[in-house]
């Protein structure tokens, strides 16, 4: 590498150092002026920007990625991608338990799901792909996979993957509603033993007036008239679907496991 490249190249990583969460030391900065200060809430030269563990917005965020991962800066790609963990979960108890889940890490307003799926897809962020691929089917209007604004038209390949995935999870969904509905129920009072109970379950799992959200985002079932027996019985029944649906996620869009995913980002 010649001497003129070489400098660009430290040029460079310094500034991606800077913006994706390490500390630089004073020395090293490459914006150490009142500039700098002023875009850092007046901390002074060395420190963290934006601070560690605070995603940037999704266009710096893109940018900091493409280049750390283009320039193989492993350690700064590392730093950047830990931090989608919350948002993009591999497991499903951090799935239920986390506050910010998908695109909304990003900021407001948040990017749309195909862009953040489409940069994973080119920046090999393997452990998140099979949640922005849940989120790219579940988030919005699934038929406009492949319209809309330029930057979040997918390329072929994805489109089909996705489209796959989305078949499967909506049958996971009929399966589930089936499967509830028509439920024995052996109570001498209770709705569920009377064919007119079975709309409400469908329209649980299966909702009519609209396309959003999928099994992972159902809460317990809240009709009246059920014996405690059925309530438990749709309690159970969603709770094993979302666990089936989650461990079986990944390959729903061909990809690799929840563990091999993981491995393979790092």
């Amino acid at each position: 590498m010649t001497g003129a490249r070489a400098s660009t190249y430290r040029t460079l990583r310094r500034i991606l150092l800077l913006f994706s969460g390490f500390s630089i030391p004073p020395g090293a900065c490459v914006m150490r002026c009142a500039s700098y200060s002023s875009h850092t809430d007046g901390d002074p030269p060395g420190c963290r920007f934006p601070h560690r563990h605070r995603t940037p917005d999704f266009a710096t965020f893109s940018s900091l990625l493409r280049m750390s991962t283009k320039y193989k800066f492993q350690e700064i790609r590392s730093q950047i991608i830990l931090d989608l963990l919350p948002a993009y979960p591999t497991q499903l108890s951090d799935y239920k338990t986390s506050s910010c889940l998908g695109e909304a890490i990003f900021g407001s307003p948040p990017p749309h799901p195909n862009s953040v799926l489409d940069l994973f897809v080119k920046c090999k962020v393997s452990f998140a792909l099979s949640f922005a691929y849940y989120r790219t089917c579940v988030a919005g209007d699934p038929a406009s996979l492949n319209m809309g604004a330029k930057d979040t038209i997918l390329p072929t390949s994805i489109i089909k993957a996705a489209l796959r995935g989305q078949a499967r999870l909506k049958g996971e969904q009929v399966q589930l509603a089936k499967k509830l509905a028509m439920q024995d129920c052996k109570a001498w009072i209770c709705l569920g033993k009377l064919p007119s109970s079975r709309a409400p379950v469908f329209n649980w799992i299966l909702p009519e007036k609209t396309t959003r959200g999928g099994i992972l985002e159902k809460e317990d079932f809240m009709g009246s008239g059920y014996c405690p027996q059925c309530l438990r019985t749709f309690a159970q029944g969603l709770s094993d679907a979302q666990k089936d649906t989650w461990d079986n996620l990944p390959s729903y869009f061909g990809l690799s496991s929840w563990e091999k995913s993981a491995a393979q980002t790092f």
